[in-house]
C-alpha cells in the first residue's frame, strides 16, 4: 500500500520512487463529464496544509514538458496498479493548478475510480513533483494545532516539476467509501481488495519525512511574510 494514504495526507512527503507527494486539503473535484469520463479538478493550491507546508502554483516550472506525456496514476503507483488516464488539459494560476482527467475507458480499473469521482466519494488529488528551491519557514502561523511541534520548521516550495498526479482515496464524507464498496461501486477486484484495507476518512495516521532538508535553505524569522 502507499504510504502516502497510509500517513497523514496533509504534508509533504516523499515517495518510493524518490519524488515527493502532496495532498492539498483545499483540492476539490469541480465539474465531471460522465459521457467522455472526464474530470476538472483543482490538484493543488497555494494554502498551507496542516504541517505548515506551502506549495506555490506558480511555481510549476515544466508544464509543457510534463504534457509531452500527461500520465495520471492511483495513489502514485506505477508498480501496483495500471495508469487511470492521462492529463488533457492543464491551467497554472496563481493560487491553484486547475487539471482536467480524461480517464481511461474500458479499462475496469479506471473506470472504477472515475466513478468514485462521479459519484462524489472521491475529492482528492495529489501531485508528484520534485522540487527546484525550497525554503524553511517557522510553521507556528500555519500548522494544525496539536499535530505539529509549534517551534518546528515548514517547508516553502517556490519552484518545482510536476512528473505526475493520482487520485488518492481520500473520501469526500466519513464512511462514504464503505458504503460505495458495500453498493458494489468498485468492481475491478485489485481495488476493491485494496481499498478495503485503507482508513475511510480523511487522514490516518500521524507521519513526516524530513526528506527535503539537503534541498533547502533556512531563512530568517522575519522572512516569514513571504509564507503566504
Amino acid at each position: 500500500m502507499s504510504e502516502i494514504i497510509r500517513a497523514d495526507p496533509a504534508t509533504i512527503r516523499q515517495l518510493p520512487n524518490g519524488t515527493f507527494g502532496r495532498v492539498n486539503p483545499a483540492n476539490e473535484t469541480l465539474t465531471v463529464d460522465g459521457g467522455a469520463m472526464l474530470v476538472r479538478s483543482v490538484i493543488t493550491t497555494i494554502d498551507p496544509d496542516r504541517a505548515g507546508d506551502v506549495v506555490v502554483p506558480a511555481g510549476l516550472k515544466n508544464a509543457e514538458e510534463y504534457l509531452l506525456n500527461p500520465v495520471v496514476l492511483w495513489a502514485h503507483n506505477r508498480a501496483q496498479f495500471p495508469p487511470i488516464g492521462t492529463c488533457a488539459w492543464l491551467d497554472v494560476q496563481p493560487r491553484r493548478v486547475v487539471a482536467e482527467t480524461r480517464f481511461a475507458k474500458k479499462v475496469q480499473f479506471a473506470e472504477d475510480v472515475f466513478r468514485l469521482y462521479e459519484q462524489r466519494v472521491l475529492r482528492a488529488w495529489s501531485i508528484g513533483f520534485v522540487p527546484r528551491k525550497a525554503y524553511r519557514v517557522p510553521s507556528s502561523h500555519h500548522a494544525a494545532p496539536g499535530h505539529y511541534p509549534a517551534d518546528r520548521f515548514a517547508l516553502r516550495v517556490d519552484e518545482w516539476d510536476l512528473m505526475e498526479y493520482s487520485a488518492v482515496p481520500i473520501p469526500e464524507n466519513p464512511g462514504a467509501l464503505t458504503v460505495a464498496l458495500q453498493k458494489g461501486l468498485v468492481r475491478d477486484p485489485t481495488l476493491r481488495d485494496w481499498l478495503w484495507q485503507i482508513p475511510d476518512d480523511r487522514g490516518g495516521r500521524l507521519h513526516r519525512v524530513d526528506a527535503l532538508a539537503s534541498l533547502v535553505r533556512p531563512v530568517e524569522r522575519d522572512d516569514t511574510r513571504h509564507s503566504e
